[in-house]
């Protein structure tokens, strides 16, 4: 019995799921890379990549035709098409995911090494050990994790070039808590009709037609001069309508003026007649 590629990422993933399922593809990946298989010959499609489910492997259809009927893909872009079209489960760890997506959207060289690796950060919230470079009177450059700065050497005439800051260590057992959030997108909103992307700066986001009281300035006169706000608190989101004569919406669905309503990746929200959908990356 054999599941696609597009049944096994459809319905919504937790994190566990998404995360075993991307490290079980780059593993059968990396195999066939082992066994000199050209990738250009491999069809990166959800549709023609199946799991076997009696052994748990990943069966790949190889296309070893001059011309074949098939659109390429690069390794990134499979990956970040993957990734983007896949339902999270968005009571789990959601940061993690928002993670994941801005890495693979901003990687210019993919690689499947350093993707595991940060498969494996992301998913354990640490990062791998790296090995220490042995001390040899050896003036050649040993392949590895480089954890401290080059040294030069005193012989005379010698120069070391591109010498690499010292990384910091990490012990075993060690967890780095926290977010650096300059790695971090922003959420959102795109106008529906324009396409126009407003990024939410403050943590009390104000949107109306009063350009002197409002963060962003909406061009409708059946908009509030402050008609809501978009609120940040603790990494969730809310949306709260200030009294508006035409009302606010998410989903469809009318919001009782001055009460918070938690808003979540892709809910629609309406601003009387200015719609918008919500978006963390």
């Amino acid at each position: 019995m054999k599941t696609d590629l597009e049944k096994l990422f459809s319905g919504t993933l937790t994190k566990e799921q998404l995360m075993n399922h991307l490290l079980n593809i780059v593993d059968s990946l990396t195999e066939l890379e082992k066994n000199n298989v050209d990738f250009e010959n491999i069809l990166l499609d959800k549709k023609h990549i199946f799991l076997d489910h009696f052994s748990n492997r990943l069966v790949f259809m190889c296309v070893p035709i001059k011309d074949n009927v098939f659109e390429k893909v690069s390794m990134g872009e499979f990956f970040k098409e993957l990734i983007a079209s896949t339902t999270y489960d968005e009571n789990d760890d959601l940061l993690c995911f928002i993670k994941l997506h801005n890495y693979i959207a901003s990687t210019p060289a993919f690689q499947l090494k350093d993707f595991k690796e940060k498969l494996i950060e992301f998913s354990t919230g640490r990062k791998q050990r790296k090995e220490q470079v042995r001390e040899t009177n050896s003036n050649f450059y040993s392949p590895g994790f480089i954890t401290r700065a080059l040294m030069a050497t005193e012989e005379e005439g010698t120069t070391v070039l591109g010498a690499l800051n010292e990384l910091e260590e990490y012990e075993e057992g060690t967890t780095a808590l926290g977010v650096d959030n300059r790695n971090l997108s922003k959420p959102f909103l795109i106008d529906a009709e324009s396409g126009t992307n407003i990024v939410v700066t403050k943590e009390v986001f104000k949107l109306g037609r009063d350009p002197e009281q409002v963060d962003y300035t909406l061009n409708s006169k059946v908009v509030g001069r402050i008609h809501a706000e978009l609120v940040t608190t603790d990494g969730e989101y809310f949306l709260i309508d200030k009294h508006s004569r035409n009302g606010s919406y998410v989903n469809g669905v009318k919001l009782s003026s001055n009460e918070k309503t938690k808003i979540k990746h892709e809910d629609r929200i309406k601003l009387a007649n200015q719609e918008f959908i919500f978006k963390l990356f």
